[in-house]
């Protein structure tokens, strides 16, 4: 998942009234000076019905111990904002499976900025919008440096808390998809585009490394984790772009 893109809200400033404003001459121009052109300043352009709005959460902190536990995950809540744009309440909507970045999450999902809803007319409503937040270790907005300083340790300690938390459920530990999708995305990224049949082909082998992986890392948990990866550079450029 292509992590969020960024909002930007731009209020334009009221007009100056006409009895306040005041006639000022432009200062002398210099004679070899270019004047850069001055670019127009974008403007939110209001839509109606519009769905209530909450700003991102990149990622959240979560306490020494679950991060020793290899706790990692993403939870989601359903955020009510009322007509004065106040949150009024949260409610989970999807369990990270940890305790502790449910509870990160939430408290800073209490923090943020929201915007109520409007109707049809443009009026303020009540309405609901979904927060999300995570932590991984292996994440480079997540606190501990990402992938970068990822360690063998690291790994396995994530690897296994995710897959035992997550049993059943069809959830993606992030490193092991980017590891497994690498040759299939590499051959789109450079133009071509490998069959359905090739690309299950090229993951089944990657799948066969991954299991390696994750045996010899349990063997060295101190090295890191890109010295042992085929391709390092391609790899943590992809779990960086998401």
């Amino acid at each position: 998942m292509m992590r969020g893109a960024v909002i930007l809200l731009v209020l334009a400033a009221a007009p100056l009234a006409a009895q306040d404003a005041v006639l000022v001459p432009p200062p002398p121009r210099a004679p070899d000076i270019q004047m850069a052109p001055v670019r127009p300043r974008p403007v939110l352009v209001e839509t109606h019905p519009r769905r209530a709005w909450a700003e991102q959460i990149r990622t959240v902190d979560i306490p020494q111990a679950a991060k020793d536990a290899g706790h990692n995950g993403t939870a989601i809540y359903t955020a009510t904002v009322s007509a004065d744009g106040k949150l009024i309440a949260l409610i989970l909507k999807q369990s990270s499976m940890s305790p502790a970045i449910d509870e990160a999450v939430q408290e800073r999902a209490r923090q943020l900025s929201y915007l109520a809803a409007t109707d049809k007319d443009g009026n303020t409503i009540e309405g609901s919008v979904d927060v999300r937040g995570s932590y991984a270790r292996h994440d480079e907005d997540s606190p501990g440096g990402g992938i970068k300083t990822y360690t063998c340790g690291d790994l396995v300690r994530e690897w296994d808390w995710f897959t035992a938390a997550n049993a059943g459920r069809r959830k993606l530990f992030w490193p092991h998809n980017a590891y497994t999708s690498l040759a299939s995305i590499q051959a789109m990224w450079q133009g071509s585009a490998p069959s359905g049949e090739d690309r299950r082909a090229a993951r089944a082998e990657r799948e066969v490394m991954w299991t390696k992986l994750i045996k010899h890392c349990r063997k060295t948990p101190a090295k890191l984790m890109l010295g042992e990866v085929d391709q390092p550079q391609a790899y943590a450029n992809l779990v960086n772009a998401f």
